[in-house]
């Protein structure tokens, strides 16, 4: 009984009675991490719906210029959390940046605590590193948060983030509707000059046929566009690396 007794309170067994809890405890990570909706989620609705897709094109853009990708994340709150774990837990779940290269960095910024983070991939650990991005977060975004301009804050930040890691902006790829509005509106200025030409013909006393003009009316407005190509120009998605160890900064305003 003596030998049972000095097991039951010795560090030992507590510690393993511990580590039992928390085998059993529930997993936060897949139920607490927000779904991304793009290279920019909005969760903290910080952005207008325009500022959303512009920051949106950018950052398109940058991926589509070097590969690498950066994604936004504005949150209402961090209930509690602190933001390096959430960012941490947050940017591997999503998988951002190559699976060999892990190039990806997280921007995220909580509206109601006033903090905001970088979290950087090893791949960019390089060149975005910790003194970098901390110079970011307190020399570009968070002067503009203070004066409650929160776009123009994180445009700024995002492209600071894209000049420390370097490379070029690439062209985006117009979306099939794009094209088809772009080809449309081409057929209708052809269709009103007709129409004018026509209308200063028959000034002259000529007439004739106008079948010409509902033809190209029709095809004007009949909604389709010449050629195909996939669709693209929003969001081509994460590349699922996720390598991310915990490098970055983190500040508020």
């Amino acid at each position: 009984m003596t030998s049972v007794t000095s097991e039951t309170s010795s560090p030992l067994l507590l510690a393993k009675l511990a580590l039992l809890l928390c085998a059993f405890a529930p997993a936060a990570s897949s139920s607490d991490v927000p779904k991304n909706d793009g290279w920019v989620t909005d969760l903290g609705d910080m952005l207008t719906d325009s500022e959303e897709r512009s920051l949106e094109a950018l950052m398109e853009s940058y991926k589509s210029g070097t590969t690498h990708e950066i994604a936004l994340l504005t949150l209402p709150h961090l209930d509690g959390e602190p933001i390096e774990g959430l960012s941490l837990e947050i940017a591997r779940s999503w998988g951002i940046g190559g699976a060999a290269a892990n190039n990806g960095a997280l921007l995220v910024v909580s509206r109601d605590d006033h903090e905001l983070r970088i979290e950087v991939g090893r791949g960019l650990e390089g060149t975005l590193t910790d003194s970098v991005a901390g110079r970011i977060i307190r020399d570009v975004i968070t002067p503009d948060f203070k004066r409650g301009r929160f776009e123009p804050g994180m445009r700024s930040g995002l492209m600071a983030m894209h000049a420390a890691i370097g490379g070029d902006y690439g062209p985006i790829e117009r979306t099939q509707s794009a094209r088809r509005k772009s080809s449309s509106t081409i057929r209708l200025i052809v269709t009103i000059l007709v129409l004018l030409a026509m209308g200063l013909g028959n000034r002259g006393g000529r007439g004739g046929s106008n079948w010409p003009l509902w033809f190209l009316l029709g095809s004007s407005m009949d909604g389709r566009g010449g050629g195909g190509g996939r669709s693209g120009g929003g969001f081509s998605g994460f590349g699922g690396g996720g390598g991310f160890s915990g490098g970055g900064a983190s500040g508020g305003w």
